[in-house]
């Protein structure tokens, strides 16, 4: 299925061809979050291999068992939405095969192991955000989403909100997102998504979770 946002945009699913530059626009457009509130943004260990492994991840999980949409203008990506599967679905269960063979796994934790206090930040957040999306129950949960640097802000929610639409629409069951950036927080409320629930993660952040369908 593709549809038109404008005459100049098409939102259509992605394909194989699509992977590395959608890799690229969700690592480019990521929000800075600092969780340790150390005054500099949260990342990876080595973003080399942080990127291989969101390239393998869309292509070994989400384009086979999830969804994976993107707007183009003029044969350009804008914008992407990357649709996972449910964690206990065991789609993805093969990734972890993949990156050890292709990353050579023994560095593969240190690698994208973002910091000892980052690190507990997550891991003090998890079992709450666990609870709220065990009682969601998804078939599908919106992993990531990312607008291209040159996309003026005034446009961004826009092209954003056209690659969720027709994710929804073809998704039967019900879907999870979570975000701690509000901006994108408005997006997946205006797409449909309705707030289930709220976990403090780290500094002064707060992941909010969401349900639709």
């Amino acid at each position: 299925m593709t549809t038109c946002t404008s005459p100049s945009v098409t939102v259509r699913p992605a394909g194989l061809v699509d992977i590395t530059v959608t890799a690229r626009l969700l690592e480019s457009s990521a929000p800075e979050i600092d969780l340790d509130g150390d005054g500099v943004p949260d990342g990876p260990a080595d973003p080399e291999v942080a990127a291989s492994v969101t390239r393998m991840a869309l292509s070994h999980v989400a384009l086979p068992h999830g969804q994976l949409w993107v707007a183009e203008r003029d044969g350009v990506l804008e914008a992407a939405s990357v649709w996972m599967p449910a964690a206990g679905s065991g789609a993805g269960d093969g990734l972890r095969d993949v990156l050890v063979r292709e990353l050579h796994g023994p560095s593969l934790a240190a690698a994208l192991d973002p910091g000892v206090e980052v690190r507990a930040a997550l891991a003090g957040a998890s079992p709450e955000v666990a609870v709220l999306l065990e009682g969601i129950g998804p078939e599908q949960v919106l992993g990531a989403m990312g607008v291209a640097p040159h996309v003026p802000a005034a446009d961004a929610a826009e092209l954003l909100h056209a690659t969720i639409v027709p994710a929804l629409d073809a998704l039967d069951g019900v879907a999870a997102a979570a975000s701690l950036d509000p901006g994108r927080v408005e997006v997946l409320k205006a797409a449909g998504f309705v707030a289930v629930g709220s976990v403090d993660v780290g500094a002064g952040h707060t992941l909010w979770v969401g349900r639709a369908g």
